[in-house]
């Protein structure tokens, strides 16, 4: 398992249990566009605390995309591997 496979994984482990807990609770539609904008506010709020602290993400498509699909995992994820891999 090499290290690119590993945020796969994670990825799919979040999407496949949101997913589950919202279609036992009938309410995909309002959980999915809630959970969007919660990643969405996160990835901001990370965005802000960052330049106070000296780390952060990058708005960009690609971080706005993971954000809205992965909700707050996701951003916890792109933080930790930025906090890992920066050098």
């Amino acid at each position: 398992m090499g290290i690119n496979t590993v945020p796969i994984i994670y990825a799919a482990f979040c999407v496949l249990t949101l997913t589950v807990i919202m279609l036992k609770r009938r309410c995909l539609i309002k959980g999915v566009l809630a959970s969007a904008a919660q990643g969405v506010a996160a990835l901001y709020a990370v965005k802000l605390i960052g330049l106070a602290i000296g780390t952060g993400i990058a708005v960009n498509w690609y971080t706005l995309g993971t954000a809205a699909v992965l909700g707050s995992p996701g951003v916890a994820l792109m933080l930790a591997v930025q906090t890992v891999f920066n050098t």
